[in-house]
């Protein structure tokens, strides 16, 4: 398969192969609220590992992503120590959060991928929407966005000082082997 425009945004799929994802050149961000809803918190999170590969048909593509839970980083050592605590993250206990998808899904006039994000040993469905796929010279660019609910996920501690929901970034990029 070459490369091939699938989105209607112009979106292009890259060639079908497996691909490593490159952990220096991927991250994770994610935007909340926090403090009774007055602030916004942004903070990041580093992807450790991860593998797509693009198949044809498109649909049935698969993606594993690890990401270090160890990593968050929201600017702010104190809230980053207490995130990382029993309650939020529990990072000692859960170093790792994970993404696997088994396939791509046409979603209100654009492409997402449907997978299982587990977080804390909790797996809940997450579809990422796909707003960038760059292919390049061996290499692709994806850029995806979701929102999460993190009572979902058992991470319920600081109900009202800290918001349920997150708005997650993703910015990967992978190396076709």
């Amino acid at each position: 398969m070459t490369e091939r425009t699938v989105f209607s945004q112009g979106v292009t799929a890259p060639r079908a192969g497996a691909y490593r994802v490159d952990p220096a050149r991927s991250t994770v961000r994610f935007t909340t609220r926090g403090l009774f809803g007055l602030l916004k918190v942004v903070g990041t999170l580093t992807v450790r590992e991860g593998s797509i590969v693009v198949a044809d048909p498109l649909e049935t593509s698969t993606v594993r992503a690890v990401i270090d839970a160890t990593s968050l980083d929201t600017a702010n050592s104190t809230r980053d120590k207490h995130l990382r605590e029993a309650g939020f993250l529990d990072v000692g206990t859960y170093p790792d959060i994970t993404f696997v998808s088994e396939r791509f899904v046409a979603s209100a006039g654009a492409w997402a991928l449907a997978g299982t994000l587990t977080v804390q040993r909790v797996s809940r469905p997450v579809e990422l929407a796909i707003t960038v796929a760059e292919p390049a010279n061996g290499e692709v660019r994806f850029q995806a966005t979701a929102r999460t609910d993190r009572h979902a996920f058992g991470v319920s501690k600081g109900r009202g000082a800290a918001a349920r929901y997150q708005a997650i970034d993703i910015d990967l990029v992978a190396v076709l082997l």
